[in-house]
């Protein structure tokens, strides 16, 4: 198991770890696009199979609110390229 932060979540990067028979756990920008288009900041549920743009594999996503200095919420969004339930996955 790979675990890398969200400057490592690129697709290049993604599948030169699945080339290699390991999964990975990474941050995701919420900016990112499913393959039908919708956002990844759009999703409702927690622990979805997705596939996003550009990876040939099915990822797994969640996400979790990180409490800023300021004491604003930030929406922060995880990946996993192995099924893992979303509290798993945020653990």
């Amino acid at each position: 198991m790979v675990l890398a932060d969200t400057a490592f979540s690129s697709a290049d990067f993604i599948h030169g770890v699945r080339s290699l028979k390991y999964h990975a756990v990474t941050g995701l920008l919420s900016s990112r696009r499913l393959t039908d288009g919708r956002l990844l900041r759009r999703l409702h549920k927690r622990g979805q199979q997705v596939y996003l743009q550009g990876f040939n594999c099915p990822v797994w996503v969640c996400w979790f609110y990180l409490k800023r200095h300021d004491g604003k919420r930030e929406k922060r969004f995880v990946l996993s390229t192995r099924p893992m339930k979303a509290s798993t996955i945020n653990w």
